[in-house]
């Protein structure tokens, strides 16, 4: 415990010694471009911006702490609390991600068509349903959470990005605030969001004694931004826009877009080893703390508030690179693909306690790094028309490979190891993917 409490803190204060740096950096050029703008239009285009990141960066906030409170304890809840087998917690995430893929074909060409704020307070819906489902002990309830947190998973990665892009252009953001640098902000805050709630959660559990108790704090935290989304967003919409954009965004040409399909492989590949990790680094790191002889329990709420850490220093370092275009965030994609690669297949060849979590961390630097940059690649190459409905797509073979990688899930040392092996080859699949077909 006190150890990686030391390591917590210590990433804490590195963390802010990088965002500190980052903050005068931006500071800086801001002021440059000040200079640039008369001083009422600096002045209006500064209130609008500020406006602007309060309303989305204030709720997104709200639903990131509901997704995180849950994090480090959906694993040990079924499999420690509820005594189910290990194979029967692999087969309730892949219900899970069964759930997300069939979804992903249709959820978003419904919000494009409907609404991508309809779909944002739809996924406060089923996610707090999702939430309140843990409170049963029935395996058919837990099923249905399950695949209601499969449907709201789809959802919180498509509409809530594809409002926020669509929003920014509306309001002709451009001129006082970069895309690139929300992506950036967004990756922060969702780890500043992740460490508080593993901290909280930590806190929340030990109060309670049971591992139920995040899962109803995520609730309260999808109550509150569900009735701030329905008060302070507007709608938009994609394809209802124009018959063009629709005929355009049609799946035949979806398909023959190389680049679409390039993002599609990487967000498979990258997206699927990260959630094999999710589902892979408490038993894997229990295990290494077993085999070191320790008997006192792992911190986990705290190791994945470190983890929460290293991802919100590699969005920082993000924020800092800032690659001017899609070609340098490809670029950068090629680091990013080698660098995940190498940090899941450090396990494989060494098991120490120690080892194994900076390895780990290693995969969560990659993280932090991927997620601006991808996002900066999608708002490039997609139609707005249809970005929520391409985004769906590009989840589809993704939650088809993470169905079928839990459902072969066995228990043991022996098969995590091959897991990781199989997932660090895939990265290295998508480097080739993106060098030749991105590039």
């Amino acid at each position: 415990m006190e150890l990686y409490g030391i390591y917590f803190a210590a990433l804490i204060l590195f963390n802010a010694a990088l965002a500190f740096h980052r903050h005068q950096s931006d500071k800086n050029a801001s002021a440059k471009e000040s200079l640039a703008l008369p001083s009422g239009d600096s002045r209006d285009s500064k209130a609008v911006a500020t406006k602007f990141k309060r309303e989305y960066f204030g709720l997104y906030a709200l639903v990131m702490a509901a997704d995180w409170l849950q994090g480090p304890y959906m694993y040990t809840l079924y499999k420690h609390e509820k005594s189910i087998s290990e194979s029967t917690v692999a087969s309730l995430f892949t219900v899970g991600f069964v759930t997300a893929g069939i979804t992903a074909s249709f959820v978003g060409s419904l919000a494009d068509q409907y609404g991508r704020r309809a779909g944002c307070l739809t996924f406060c819906v089923t996610y707090g349903l999702s939430c309140l489902s843990v409170l049963s002990n029935d395996i058919f309830i837990l099923f249905v959470g399950r695949a209601l947190g499969g449907l709201s998973t789809t959802l919180l990665y498509s509409v809530f990005e594809t409002w926020m892009i669509a929003e920014y252009h509306k309001r002709e953001l451009s001129g006082c605030l970069s895309l690139g640098s929300m992506f950036s902000m967004l990756v922060t805050l969702s780890s500043v969001v992740a460490i508080l709630s593993g901290v909280v959660g930590e806190a929340i559990v030990a109060y309670t004694g049971t591992k139920t108790s995040p899962f109803m704090a995520s609730f309260v935290c999808l109550v509150v931004a569900f009735v701030g989304i329905h008060q302070l967003w507007s709608e938009n919409y994609g394809e209802a826009a124009s018959e063009k954009q629709q005929s355009d965004g049609g799946w035949r040409a979806l398909l023959a877009d190389r680049r679409i399909l390039a993002l599609t492989a990487t967000t498979t590949c990258f997206e699927g080893s990260m959630y094999l990790f999710v589902f892979f680094w408490a038993p894997t790191l229990i295990s290494a703390h077993e085999r070191a002889g320790s008997e006192s329990p792992l911190p986990l709420g705290l190791i994945f508030s470190c983890f929460m850490c290293v991802v919100m220093l590699g969005s920082t370092i993000f924020g800092v690179v800032k690659p001017d275009n899609a070609r340098d965030a490809g670029h950068l994609l090629l680091s990013i693909l080698a660098l995940a690669s190498y940090g899941l297949l450090i396990p494989v060849l060494q098991r120490s306690e120690g080892g194994t979590f900076w390895s780990f961390a290693l995969f969560e630097v990659s993280v932090g790094l991927y997620f601006p940059s991808m996002s900066r690649l999608k708002s490039e190459v997609v139609e707005d028309a249809v970005r929520a409905k391409v985004y769906g797509f590009m989840r589809l073979p993704l939650n088809v490979f993470i169905a079928v990688a839990l459902g072969i899930t066995q228990d043991g040392d022996e098969h995590r190891r091959k897991v990781f092996t199989v997932t660090g080859a895939l990265l290295l699949a998508a480097f080739w993917v993106v060098r030749r077909y991105l590039l």
